[in-house]
């Protein structure tokens, strides 16, 4: 839009308006998000916090993850006897029907 003139066209202001509120949406849905995003944040404790807790408890809290390499490396040791391995699977059975 050429803003030095004295007049606009409709053509330039339709133009002008349209992209105005595309901007406004697009303003909306940030700060939707951004509000969302924080609405979560004081709802939910961050996974390292909760770790951190946990072990004041003298808890220790694993994630699936780090549970399932321990059941995989328990299946693959020459040191586990064949019921520990069997239970191995049976476990990693569960965790990987989850994902």
């Amino acid at each position: 839009v050429d803003v030095d003139a004295n007049s606009f066209t409709s053509e330039e202001l339709k133009k002008a308006l349209a992209k105005m509120k595309e901007s406004e949406k697009a303003e909306r849905k940030v700060s939707f998000l951004f509000l969302k995003k924080c609405t979560v944040r004081k709802k939910f404790r961050p996974i390292e916090q909760l770790k951190e807790e946990f072990e004041k408890l003298n808890m220790k809290i694993e994630t699936d993850y780090e549970i399932m390499v321990k059941l995989i490396s328990k299946f693959n040791s020459s040191a586990s006897t064949l019921d520990e391995k069997v239970a191995a699977l049976y476990d990693l059975e569960y965790y990987v029907h989850q994902v």
